[in-house]
């Protein structure tokens, strides 16, 4: 049930004209009905000068994603091969009957930039199966079960379109689909649970809305489920995973998904991979792997098909794009697929592309999906990877926005934590969180704080069709609401980092108060 509720006594950035005149704000039925006119009739909460902003819209996220990772071995930042096979002896020895062992977050760039060898997961078991996703998503370090189990053998997972594989264990891309076919499914009831540890954290971090970038039938039943339990403290915008064919045609036959809490009117596909396992689609090949220009995951027929499937039904096509040949694949694809301004198709990540190629998201407006912490994360090994000459092409988000476009803001969580704060801070000073480097990586394409504001907010919301209801404090709008500890606008940026999340409100209701 949506609360009514006088907020009073905040500084509220608005993002529309009239900030400087609002010193409370009513809600009624989950709307922002009034400002400075509380309802003596409702329930008055004083938050003491803290910073009222709109709800925090996570454009790229992956909610099930989130919440499985928490049950497999945690590998992120640990910068030893030694420490990680510690990890999985403790979990074998804490659950001997589990077959398949999962790990996710491991980075070789961390124990030197060399990939493991075959021997090391081998020695630990030949009675598991073992499975470790690199912090990308984009490659598996497997052991020799995990591939038998899959009944192909390295040579043929090797020479699948769109796959490679390193050292005997290292499956790249579409080398990891025969194994994930063969793990044991998830269970709808684990699903539903990994999602709502998902909301929760969200919540926590002020995220009111996330663009959920890769769904299946499972998850679209589990969100369903916590809707009618009453459960669902988030709201979600699906993206139906294009691998999933039979899905993608009910939707297509039935039309979109429109509700209050849960809508689906998006596609997801996959152009290529990530620059951190070298699976990025590059015009020219990587500076540290010289006969290695990345990996192109589905053909131009496929994807010129489902461009036209998309357009036809009126779907929102949405497309991982990392590389430079992997953006200007599907801005020309796009392109000849479009014919109006206000389909709004989206790139994800869109983190390389190359001058010739800025121009061509501006015809039909299509949208840069951009994460600023991926940026950041990247910075130390992108001149290794990419040369000097290439990195002014990397993560152009102030390109962008002077060129007219609404770039939405996300964190791909949980690639990255999730915290919009850390994204917020990444956009505007392009630093890890010392404060390296100084003035900023590539500072030119550094953002201003009101428009990194808007990357998480406004523009989010114009992502997914609802700039006239979500992205903003404006009456009638959605009262979706974040309310912080410092104004991130005009506060330093190691303040950013430290800024506490007090409240998060949804639709009216309160769904985390520190």
């Amino acid at each position: 049930m949506q609360s009514n509720m006088n907020i009073i006594n905040g500084h509220f950035i608005t993002l529309e004209n009239n900030a400087d005149d609002i010193n409370s704000i009513t809600i009624e039925n989950g709307k922002i009905k009034s400002f400075n006119s509380p309802n003596p009739n409702f329930k008055t909460i004083d938050i003491k000068n803290n910073i009222v902003i709109p709800g925090f819209i996570d454009s790229h996220f992956h909610l099930k994603n989130y919440g499985k990772r928490q049950d497999m071995i945690n590998l992120k930042k640990i910068d030893s091969i030694d420490q990680i096979v510690k990890l999985i002896r403790q979990k074998i020895s804490q659950h001997p009957d589990i077959k398949w062992i999962e790990g996710f977050g491991w980075d070789h760039n961390l124990w030197g930039g060399n990939y493991p060898n075959s021997e090391i997961l081998n020695s630990i078991s030949d009675k598991h199966a073992i499975v470790l996703t690199r912090i990308d998503g984009h490659s598996m370090w497997v052991n020799d079960l995990a591939i038998q189990e899959s009944t192909y053998s390295v040579e043929e997972l090797d020479s699948i379109n769109g796959a490679s594989v390193i050292n005997q264990c290292i499956l790249v891309d579409n080398a990891m689909d025969p194994i994930r076919k063969v793990m044991p499914n998830d269970d709808i009831g684990d699903v539903e649970r990994w999602i709502k540890v998902a909301i929760e954290n969200a919540n926590r971090m002020g995220i009111t809305n996330v663009h959920d970038a890769w769904q299946d039938a499972n998850i679209v039943a589990a969100i369903q489920n916590l809707i009618n339990k009453d459960e669902m403290n988030l709201r979600c915008n699906g993206m139906l995973g294009a691998a999933h064919t039979e899905l993608l045609n009910r939707f297509f036959s039935n039309g979109h998904l429109i509700s209050d809490l849960y809508t689906i009117r998006s596609v997801k596909a996959f152009i290529d991979g990530a620059l951190g396992s070298r699976g990025a689609a590059l015009l020219e090949p990587y500076s540290d792997d010289k006969h290695n220009c990345g990996l192109i995951l589905i053909s131009k027929d496929e994807f010129e098909d489902l461009a036209y499937r998309c357009y036809k039904n009126k779907f929102q096509l949405c497309t991982h794009a990392i590389g430079d040949k992997g953006n200007q694949f599907v801005l020309d694809t796009y392109n000849n697929a479009l014919q109006d301004r206000e389909s709004r198709w989206r790139i994800e990540h869109a983190q390389m592309v190359h001058p010739d190629d800025i121009d061509k998201f501006v015809p039909h407006q299509i949208i840069p999906s951009m994460q600023p912490s991926h940026c950041t994360s990247d910075m130390p090994w992108l001149e290794d990877r990419l040369g000097d000459h290439r990195l002014d092409r990397i993560s152009k988000w102030r390109t962008f926005i002077d060129k007219g476009l609404k770039v939405a803001g996300g964190s791909d969580c949980p690639i990255e934590t999730g915290n919009p704060l850390f994204e917020f801070y990444a956009a505007c000073t392009r630093q890890d969180h010392s404060g390296y480097p100084a003035g900023g990586w590539q500072p030119q394409e550094k953002v201003n704080s009101m428009e990194a504001l808007k990357m998480l907010t406004t523009w989010g919301a114009h992502a997914e069709f609802n700039e006239h209801r979500r992205g903003r404090i404006s009456i009638g709008f959605d009262a979706d609401l974040t309310i912080l500890s410092e104004d991130i606008t005009t506060c330093s940026p190691q303040t950013i980092l430290n800024t506490e999340v007090i409240m998060t409100i949804v639709g009216g209701n309160i769904v985390y108060r520190n």
